[in-house]
């Protein structure tokens, strides 16, 4: 039958032979390597494997795809033609080689690291004639050279047989069956190359981590693939150099409880306190693409945000906390990690395969029932990864998890999101405290405002009036309202009267601003470019915390020590957080982004200044936030000894926060070293 459908004849009988031989060297590698040694139940073993076949089928479709391609191009250079027929098996010659050499690679690197191979395994080549002498003396080159010339020789003359086939077939018209048969093979393309049905995200890296083991990741990776995955999101290394110099001030802000210039610890240990009765609850509601200026108490006179207003005047409002960069999953991780994302050059931290496993004080919720709910799919931006690897016994709700259907590309409403975790949060035993994450995403992009009977009421809002205030238009106004109305909804109409409701700790925190207008409305945040920084961070706990407005300096990282604190759990920190409820002698806010020629432009927010400069310390500026006009004088040269401070300060957290990211394992996940590092 297939030789009535050349091409489809082309694509099938290649990808069946190559799909076969990378799943019985999966089989292999879980022989040699995992077979008794996993922990982890058979059911977990059974999606590893699952996940990983996914996997192998996308490999075989990349390696034979251009083949197709090729097929449909006319003359010379299709696969007719005597050129385009070359450049099909050359292709094949030196991609099966390629494959089949890193599968070679990567037996030998697990062997040697436990880690299935990443883009750290380049480092070797800095000392090549040492890492040729070692993998010589260690590891039987020459067999694994037959090995790797015998595979790729089979595939070279699998692929050669189906291309003589092809061109040795005629062409013929397409009748009905045909035009089915193709519809049917294209979805079945479209499945394995994204490796899901009935999700816009496809199979990611981040999927092999969902048993928060690293035995299971490692059998459902593929290292091809994988490696692939690290050299296109490599994270710029730290500078121990640098670090060094700068260490002892960043220990003295952290205040390290044993600082060491050796080790490079970071390590401070708080105590707990004893609480009567149950300890609270904690609910971190991500509330997507607030900015400060978007609020009334920041003096936004739109009355968009009536209910968040409310809770700023009734709980506790951090009113100058930034998050060190913009961007959802830089959020994300930061929250999570305690380390700001610093990565640059188009990528984020989550997306990092080499630095997915942290240690977390989400964990320091001893005790704790641990809960994660978002609308859509996490595996955007491999989110989905940072919070299954890191967080344990996480109870993930997300795409397909829930009843009512998505609106857009986000997933379900924000109305839906509240009511259906709200639901799940009452099941939970009322003896046992919770905490739980309530990632919002309504107030994003496309500004979606679904038909639903939540009570809210579109505002048909003067476009003048709005724009004076920030926004760009009435479409991004009613978001906010939207969102903001969904809040008031959630407290006041079901966390109302439920077994949770008086014992309780709800953290409202913008993960980032969206585009704005530039006002004369918004305060110093807008005029000295930070407003995408500026977000609120409300902790709003009636009976637990009195109300107030605190000025000083705040950032994304103090979250999760300020929370532990708040409801007196031990917990050990390894990272940037400080507990924004204890005194500190000095209080900054470090800010991370990009400028125009693509390089970081790091700043420090204080009480009294702000300070930024590019990351190499050059082109220092200084601003005092008493000033009305802030970017017509810049004081640095008048103020020496504070930019001196500052550069200090500022240089050493910032290298501290990339070599966090290398060396912030949690060893409960692994042997315990610290992360590769890429030079």
């Amino acid at each position: 039958m297939l030789k009535q459908y050349p091409r489809l004849q082309l694509l099938l009988w290649p990808v069946l032979v190559f799909f076969v031989a990378f799943v019985l060297m999966r089989a292999g590698f879980y022989a040699w390597f995992l077979e008794g040694a996993l922990q982890q139940p058979l059911s977990v073993q059974v999606e590893a494997w699952f996940i990983g076949v996914r996997f192998d089928l996308r490999l075989a479709l990349i390696l034979v795809l251009p083949l197709v391609v090729i097929s449909w191009l006319p003359g010379l250079i299709g696969l007719r033609g005597r050129f385009g027929r070359s450049l099909a098996l050359v292709w094949v010659v030196l991609s099966s080689l390629y494959v089949v050499f890193t599968y070679i690679v990567d037996f030998a690197h697990y062997a040697y690291l436990d880690e299935r191979v990443n883009v750290s395994v380049l480092r070797f080549l800095e000392d090549g004639t040492d890492s040729f002498q070692m993998v010589w003396e260690s590891y039987p080159v020459i067999p694994l050279f037959l090995v790797l010339f015998a595979l790729s020789y089979l595939f070279y003359r699998t692929a050669r047989g189906a291309i003589q086939r092809f061109c040795q077939s005629e062409a013929t018209g397409i009748s009905w069956a045909g035009w089915v048969t193709g519809g049917v093979s294209a979805a079945l393309v479209v499945f394995g190359l994204m490796g899901k049905v009935g999700s816009t995200i496809p199979l990611r890296w981040s999927d092999a981590y969902f048993a928060n083991d690293m035995q299971v990741a490692s059998l459902a990776l593929n290292p091809v693939l994988f490696f692939f995955d690290t050299l296109s999101h490599q994270t710029k290394a730290y500078d121990e150099e640098i670090l060094r110099q700068h260490y002892a001030e960043v220990a003295r802000y952290l205040s390290v409880d044993e600082p060491s210039e050796q080790t490079l610890t970071f390590s401070r240990k708080r105590e707990g306190r004893d609480w009567a009765g149950q300890r609270p609850n904690v609910i971190f509601i991500h509330v997507e693409s607030m900015g400060a200026n978007r609020l009334g108490v920041f003096g936004n006179e739109t009355g968009a945000t009536p209910n968040l207003d409310r809770l700023a005047r009734e709980g506790v409002l951090f009113s100058n906390f930034m998050v060190p960069s913009s961007g959802t999953a830089r959020t994300v991780f930061g929250l999570v990690t305690g380390i700001p994302d610093v990565s640059w050059g188009g990528t984020t931290a989550s997306r990092n395969p080499l630095i997915v496993d942290q240690y977390t004080l989400v964990n320091a919720f001893e005790g704790y029932n641990r809960l994660y709910f978002i609308g859509g799919s996490a595996g955007w931006a491999n989110i989905k990864g940072v919070l299954e690897t890191n967080i344990d016994g996480l109870e993930l709700w997300e795409e397909g998890d829930w009843q009512a259907p998505a609106v857009d590309v986000w997933g379900i409403s924000d109305f839906n999101l509240f009511r259906e975790s709200h639901q799940r949060l009452k099941k939970l035993p009322s003896d046992e405290p919770f905490v739980a994450f309530i990632q919002t995403a309504g107030n994003h992009r496309p500004f979606t405002i679904p038909d639903e009977d939540n009570g809210f009421v579109v505002d048909p809002a003067d476009s003048e009036h709005v724009q004076k205030y920030g926004f760009l238009d009435v479409d991004q106004y009613n978001a906010v309202r939207l969102l903001d109305h969904n809040i008031g909804y959630y407290l006041d109409k079901l966390v109302a009267g439920s077994w949770y409701e008086d014992n309780t700790v709800f953290v409202f925190y913008g993960d980032h601003n969206d585009r704005s207008l530039r006002s004369v409305h918004m305060g110093y945040s807008d005029r000295l470019y930070l407003d995408k920084h500026h977000v609120p961070l409300i902790i709003y706990a009636p009976g637990l915390v009195k109300p107030q407005r605190l000025d000083a300096p705040a950032s994304l990282v103090d979250v999760m020590p300020t929370v532990l604190g708040l409801v007196g759990l031990p917990y050990e920190n390894r990272t940037m957080g400080r507990d924004l409820f204890r005194e500190h002698e000095r209080r900054y806010a470090l800010t991370f982004g990009g400028d125009r020629t693509n390089h970081p432009l790091l700043g420090l927010l204080g009480p009294d200044f702000h300070f930024y400069m590019h990351h190499d310390a050059s082109d220092p500026r200084l601003y005092p936030l008493d000033e009305e006009l802030y970017f017509k004088d810049n004081r640095a040269e008048q103020y020496p000894a504070v930019v001196a401070e500052r550069t200090d300060t500022l240089m050493g957290l910032y290298q501290a926060a990339r070599y966090m990211l290398h060396h912030n394992r949690n060893e409960a996940h692994g042997a315990g070293r610290p992360a590769s590092a890429t030079p």
